[in-house]
């Protein structure tokens, strides 16, 4: 496999970080701009690779995916006759070769701009630069928008946790309005905001509040410091509201241990990547956490992607994959259609891959005459039991 990936990364630099995907058609081209965290000056010194034979590094890996999902992207919409620019550039160059990029004629009549970032100083120096050129920028993997405000340019996919912790209560509140939630907090000033988020939905809704008891559990706590808050004789719900992994993958493992204790398990969306879910063991415990992305959704389509993806690079495709297929695909066809105003049709399903985007506009003040961005509100919740995903929906 890293072999397969040193090549890909010797095409990269070879062909200076940049892509184009052209097919003839009646209609007026579309360009579109994709930047990708490929780090290639960690990987090249002038023109010579210099990682050699060892594995590549791990920050290289989901960047080096996002831009094989592009590609696999650009073949789909050149084999549909699609007529499409699209250039693909490494976000992590340095940060005055990208200032300089935007002045560059590579640049002029972008109709769309994709990224997959990883900073804050990256999502606020690209947010400023849509807005300044009046050009839709999608954020494809960050889920935050810091620094962000009066940007209606501005698309965040990846939904935020705010998004998450409202979807989290709702979900509860449709599922378990008739059950008392125990909800596990560990101290932190990001578990205050989901506790007084939580408090305050329960006063502002408009139909029955959930039942919720707060525990206050330090880190270090022990089996009896959760197991006392559960009845062997019912079915037992939980809330961990903490997006540390480790702590709750600590509270469902001591669940896990008590067999005795049928519980269900609602989690953060950082849950998705806590591998001792996978685990058969566990079976008692029923965990549930949200996601903006569910990838599952399109069985044939994923078939097809994972197939061609082990007879390009001979391995299996992880979701940045997936997430770089999907916006590149996705948003090009959408550009494609509606050329003069993208941002008023970004609710049109006609071209949907796998997730059925919910994008809406943000007021983070509702004084503001502007929306602040928008974000895709839709979310999928993921049950799983016993290593096992039994839904997501």
């Amino acid at each position: 496999m890293n072999d397969f990936y040193r090549l890909i990364l010797l095409l990269v630099f070879a062909c200076n970080n940049f892509f184009q995907a052209n097919a003839q058609f009646e209609n007026q081209r579309v360009k579109v701009a994709v930047f990708t965290p490929l780090y290639l000056s960690d990987a090249f010194d002038g023109s010579n690779y210099k990682l050699g034979k060892s594995n590549l590094p791990k920050n290289i890996l989901p960047g080096l995916e996002f831009y094989n999902g592009i590609m696999l992207a650009i073949d789909s919409l050149n084999n549909e006759g699609v007529n499409a620019e699209i250039s693909i550039y490494d976000s992590k160059q340095d940060p005055m070769d990208i200032e300089r990029l935007f002045s560059e004629p590579a640049m002029q009549d972008v109709g769309l701009i994709i990224a997959a970032l990883t900073t804050a100083s990256e999502l606020k120096f690209f947010g400023a630069k849509a807005l300044q050129k009046n050009i839709p920028f999608v954020s494809a993997t960050y889920p935050n928008y810091v620094g962000i405000t009066q940007n209606p340019s501005f698309i965040l996919l990846n939904s935020s946790f705010g998004t998450h912790i409202e979807g989290l209560y709702k979900y509860m509140q449709r599922n378990y309005s008739a059950s008392e939630i125990i909800a596990f907090k560990r101290p932190g000033s990001t578990e205050d905001y989901i506790k007084n988020t939580i408090i305050d939905l329960n006063k502002r809704t408009s139909t029955s509040p959930i039942k919720i008891r707060w525990v206050d559990m330090k880190d270090d706590f022990i089996s009896n410091d959760v197991t006392k808050y559960l009845d062997s004789l019912k079915s037992n719900v939980i809330f961990v509201a903490s997006p540390l992994e480790i702590f709750g993958a600590n509270v469902v493992k001591t669940i896990g241990k008590n067999s005795k204790y049928n519980v269900t398990a609602i989690g953060m969306p950082t849950w998705d990547a806590v591998r001792d879910f996978n685990r058969r063991d566990n079976e008692n415990v029923e965990i549930i956490y949200s996601t903006p992305f569910n990838y599952s959704s399109n069985e044939y389509l994923n078939r097809s992607i994972t197939k061609e993806y082990k007879y390009k690079y001979k391995s299996r495709p992880s979701d940045m994959v997936f997430k770089g297929f999907e916006t590149t695909y996705h948003f090009t066809k959408l550009l494609q259609k509606h050329r003069q105003n993208l941002l008023a049709n970004l609710s049109d399903k006609e071209f949907t891959v796998f997730n059925n985007f919910d994008i809406q506009p943000v007021k983070l003040k509702k004084s503001n005459t502007l929306p602040d961005f928008l974000e895709n509100k839709k979310l999928y919740f993921v049950k799983k039991r016993g290593g096992n995903v039994m839904s997501i929906y």
